[in-house]
């Protein structure tokens, strides 16, 4: 890549050295001349946070299952705004392996679950300002999150959610910040970074009456730091330019809260690929020469659409919903050239009633929901990125119908049990159109159902919470899974089936003097036909699936949060995973007692955190264990250590406007690493590389129009 495409980078250790004194040294200084700002120093929360991934309000301190929240500064302050990663860096147990490739996205997985997506997300179950983001087969695509704009991240972790079903890993839950309670706010943001990083983003909000409205647009450009060494040497072969466009507006009718959420999203993506050992460990960024040659990349264009209402209905509490969804999907990979058009949507109809006992409020919800989705596939042979000879073309179908019911009652003032039941339907079909003298007509459905419990239990040791809880879980493949056969068959994988699993876990939780607070938790999954992913010689960078007989998963995590001064703060959050298949064979081969791959055993985070005013500075520490990238468990890649320098203030006043400037350096100390691995891949070309030491600066400027005063 050439240097003038690059508008910031930081080079060598005077410069990290001068930016590290600046956030922790400078910042009394910096207040001093920010008298003007009120707000307050950073604290550790201890109040009681209230969290809804469990679709009604229940107090984090008294669920019975693992969760965790991140909100405010957390998920905005310093950020580029471009990684999915920014956002859900401070939540335990929720891992992203961030392949700086929007081609294919970032992989987010829970406790393990997830680690094995060829693109996008698997086994969690995430909604995007309560319109679900995961289709009815459980893909999940995050390019049109407007991660800019977040206000508030939920995780379950694990299967204990059973009202949202077809997942293992857990539940995302994503909220934009709300809507501005004065007139008006305009803010715009932009950011420039090392690797050609450009991202610009504008928001209006404001409250007029009972009606609140939000409104987004960001532009993004990443040249990325894959080079195209194959045709003319530093040219970079992972340029992304990302559109999105997000509203909402709330309203008060009928007694209830109407909400429309409308999101678009324009993406062009090229797609670098993997590297065989031979090429990474010589540090080389290239492209992978075969995806350059097939001209791999991604362009998608996207539209969604969400409304709900949630009210009083007589006794009862009511809450609908409907969303749809399109997309269209040119998507040239090595062997192929992939053209999807998708539309898909659903509706959700759910009541609630609760009542008063002796230990405190009782709760039932019960509803039904319904989803559909329709993709439209023709694959033909890729000549150059150009679509060569049709092979394949069908219709595919998912219908999925689903009844659910959650009871929550207090025991005493102390003990809260949960329970929760739901049935899944789910119909898989396909209409085969290329059907031809030796190649037969390959139509056909697959039906797959689950009944899905959970129980768990909470008790109240006062500054400490014990809980405990038991579940079922239950996760489809998903129609690309199904479609991608290694003979080339058209129709669905007739062998390929549902991964379904129990899960217990424990934990603690609770604060220590008024200081921190901590939670821990232990988990151990059993699992029957896992979702295991392989490529054949004949189709590299082709993914495909079969069922590994048994497996488990066990494991635990710890996190806290301590205020060191009024000063200082500093959180910690430690992961071990030991993912293992206990019966699993193929071709004569015995995986038995092998880890299984894309999962690291160990993961550390920790952030010491500097604030006084408007100013901060803050260090953030990533340390992540060795990862098995095949079956075999022949080859791995190696463990590593990130260091992230921040700094930056918010709202500092000039005028009628507010600034909030920021920098960051990221990779401080260069370190080599693979940020991504590409599990059982053909040739050994399992690792993504990251990104040397680089950075990005920012500004955001807001403009606020207050109601006067009568």
């Amino acid at each position: 890549m050439s240097k003038s495409s690059i508008p910031f980078r930081v080079h060598g250790a005077l410069a990290s050295a001068a930016l590290a004194g600046l956030a922790l040294t400078a910042l009394p200084g910096l207040a001093a001349s920010a008298h003007a700002q009120t707000e307050p120093p950073d604290t550790v929360e201890l109040d009681p946070l209230v969290v809804s991934v469990l679709r009604s309000p229940v107090r984090l301190d008294r669920l019975p299952f693992s969760a965790s929240v991140t909100a405010g500064r957390e998920l905005v302050e310093g950020n580029a705004g471009f990684s999915i990663e920014e956002a859900l860096h401070a939540l335990p147990g929720v891992r992203v392996q961030n392949r700086y490739n929007p081609a294919v996205g970032e992989r987010i997985s829970i406790r393990g679950f997830g680690a094995r997506s060829q693109f996008g997300v698997r086994g969690i179950k995430i909604l995007v300002d309560g319109i679900p983001a995961t289709l009815p087969d459980g893909q999940t695509t995050l390019d049109h999150l407007d991660i800019g704009s977040l206000g508030r991240v939920e995780a379950l972790r694990g299967p204990a959610a059973a009202i949202y079903g077809n997942g293992a890993g857990g539940v995302l839950l994503f909220r934009s910040a709300p809507p501005y309670a004065g007139p008006y706010r305009q803010e715009a943001t932009v950011v420039s970074g090392s690797n050609g990083l450009l991202r610009l983003q504008t928001t209006g909000s404001g409250t007029a009456g009972s009606v609140g409205f939000r409104a987004s647009v960001a532009r993004g450009h990443f040249d990325g730091f894959r080079n195209n060494v194959s045709e003319s040497g530093e040219d970079p072969y992972s340029m992304a330019d990302r559109t999105t466009v997000n509203a909402g507006i709330t309203s008060v009718v009928g007694g209830g809260t109407l909400a429309i959420q409308l999101s678009g999203l324009d993406l062009d993506a090229l797609n670098a690929g993997s590297l065989p050992a031979s090429l990474f460990d010589e540090g080389s960024n290239q492209a992978w020469g075969f995806n350059v040659a097939r001209r791999t990349h991604k362009k998608v264009r996207q539209g969604q659409a969400g409304v709900s209402w949630r009210g009083g209905l007589g006794g009862l509490e009511g809450d609908f919903a409907a969303y749809g969804v399109r997309r269209e999907l040119d998507n040239p990979i090595p062997t192929s050239v992939i053209d999807l058009d998708r539309n898909g949507g659903g509706l959700r109809a759910a009541l609630a009633r609760e009542w008063n006992t002796a230990g405190g409020a009782g709760r039932l919800d019960f509803g039904v929901e319904g989803e559909v989705q329709s993709d439209d596939r023709e694959n033909f042979a890729n000549q150059g990125g150009e679509a060569g000879d049709r092979t394949l073309d069908q219709q595919e179908r998912v219908r999925a119908a689903a009844l659910f019911g959650q009871l929550r009652i207090p025991l005493s003032g102390r003990v809260d049990v949960m329970g929760a039941l739901r049935f899944d339907h789910f119909n898989f079909s396909t209409d085969d159109r290329f059907v031809a003298a030796g190649n037969p007509d390959d139509s056909g459905s697959r039906t797959m159902s689950g009944l899905n419990p959970s129980l768990g239990v909470h008790i109240d040791l006062g500054e400490h919470g014990l809980f405990a809880s038991v579940a079922r879980s239950f996760e489809t493949p998903t129609t690309t899974e199904l479609a991608n056969q290694p003979d080339r068959a058209g129709g669905f994988n007739p062998g390929l089936d549902p991964q379904r699993g129990w899960t217990v876990e424990g934990g603690l939780r609770g604060t220590l003097g008024e200081v921190s607070t901590y939670d821990l938790a232990a988990f151990t999954s059993k699992l029957s036909d896992q979702l295991v992913p392989f490529e054949v010689p004949s189709a590299p960078g082709r993914r495909f699936y079969r069922n590994s007989g048994r497996s488990r998963v066990r494991g635990f995590e710890a996190s806290a949060r301590m205020v060191l001064s009024p000063l200082l703060t500093a959180r910690l959050a430690y992961g071990y995973v030991d993912a293992r298949f206990t019966e699993f064979s193929v071709g004569g081969d015995s995986f038995d007692d092998n880890r299984i791959p894309g999962i690291s055993p160990h993961r550390v985070e920790a952030g010491l955190r500097a604030g006084r005013g408007a100013w901060f500075g803050e260090v953030r520490l990533e340390k992540r264990g060795e990862v098995p990238v095949n079956d075999a468990n022949d080859a791995s890649a190696g463990a590593y250590t990130l260091v992230e320098l921040r700094t930056g203030a918010s709202g500092i006043r000039a005028g009628r406007l507010r600034l909030s400037p920021f920098a960051a350096v990221t990779n401080l100390t260069n370190t080599r690493y693979a940020s991504s691995v590409v599990v059982n891949a053909f040739g050994g070309r399992y690792f993504e590389p990251g990104p040397g030491r680089g950075g990005h600066v920012g500004l955001s400027v807001l403009l606020e129009r207050r109601q006067r005063p009568r």
